[in-house]
């Protein structure tokens, strides 16, 4: 079994499929190798086969269902502080978030979370074949799972962990589900109790022995969360949510053109709020905690600090969440779409 572990924990799968996959490092006499001054000591790598430049930075995401899923799988890597495989003999294509540890994959996690529990919340909900919906799941899964040891940023144990870890969450927080939701859209504490503990969980981080990325993007994925939570107790207390009129399960609307129209005209007027409110919102916050903080904004290191990087990106995504889930759908509704 340790044999097992260590050889699944080891480079040697990753560069194997990264090899299987087509991506080889160049030579030092080719004339067509690149060299990222960021990745110094890392292999050069070959664009042949590979679907992302190096230095395009990734993101997380901050989807509400996978909101405690990444935080466990973002405490996790700075708590174990298992190193990401190493290059060579693994052939790096991403360097944005090198610098944070690999156990478990968040990505992993969020592709498991996501789907399963899209999964499970609508199969009884509508009428559709449930295998067509499992294939999907399963689909999305197993493709970003691979991505992650396709670019060199995890090994395959870290994926199996992350899978493995996110299916014991779900399956154990599945039967409180809809309890879960009707405290969020009834009881009056709800929208203070989903701030203060995305708050608490944020500036309570585990402390880390080096500074990346982790920190600030478990943040943004957690206060984003806390926010949805409260649009969701805005939403019901306004009347917005409506019951339904019979009880499910419920047929899936047919694709028209109409209906097409209808959600890109949905998403281009979300995405348009959200990104000027967030512009907006992310100025006022920082000036507000780097005057409290007695730091310059444009201090870019300033802005690494715990009492300066979790209060302005806490404030900025927690009012995303509420713009997201509650101003953009009430836009939506004004327009009748």
């Amino acid at each position: 079994m340790s044999a097992l572990l260590s050889s699944l924990r080891g480079p040697q799968l990753v560069a194997h499929f990264q090899r299987r996959c087509g991506l080889r490092p160049l030579s030092a006499a080719d004339p067509a190798e690149r060299r990222c001054p960021e990745a110094d000591g890392r292999a050069p790598v070959s664009t042949a086969g590979s679907p992302r430049e190096r230095g395009k930075s990734e993101s997380n995401g901050a989807l509400n269902g996978a909101a405690v899923v990444m935080y466990i799988g973002q405490t996790s890597k700075d708590v174990l502080r298992w190193p990401r495989p190493p290059s060579p003999p693994v052939i790096k294509l991403e360097v944005r978030v090198d610098a944070e540890y690999g156990m478990p994959s968040t990505h992993a996690m969020a592709a498991t979370a996501i789907p399963f529990t899209f999964l499970l919340a609508t199969m009884n909900r509508y009428k559709y074949p449930f295998e067509l919906g499992l294939l999907f799941a399963l689909t999305i899964c197993v493709l970003v799972s691979l991505s992650r040891i396709y670019t060199g940023m995890h090994t395959v144990l870290d994926v199996l962990c992350g899978i493995a870890i996110t299916a014991l969450l779900v399956t154990v927080s599945y039967p409180f589900w809809d309890a879960i939701e009707t405290f969020q859209m009834k009881n009056c504490f709800a929208p203070v109790l989903a701030l203060t503990l995305s708050f608490l969980l944020s500036i309570n981080y585990p402390e880390l022995d080096h500074w990346s990325t982790a920190r600030g993007d478990t943040t943004n994925i957690v206060s984003a969360g806390g926010g949805a939570a409260v649009a969701t107790w805005i939403n019901y207390q306004w009347g917005l949510i409506l019951e339904p009129l019979s009880a499910p399960p419920y047929e899936m609307p047919l694709v028209t053109p109409e209906l097409l129209g209808r959600m890109v005209a949905r998403f281009t007027i979300g995405i348009v709020i959200v990104f000027f409110a967030r512009q907006a919102i992310k100025s006022v916050a920082l000036a507000f905690v780097c005057k409290l903080a007695g730091v310059s904004p444009g201090d870019q290191e300033a802005r690494k600090l715990l009492w300066v990087e979790v209060p302005y990106k806490y404030i900025t995504y927690s009012c995303l969440g509420v713009v997201g889930l509650a101003l953009c759908p009430a836009v939506h509704r004004y327009l009748s779409l």
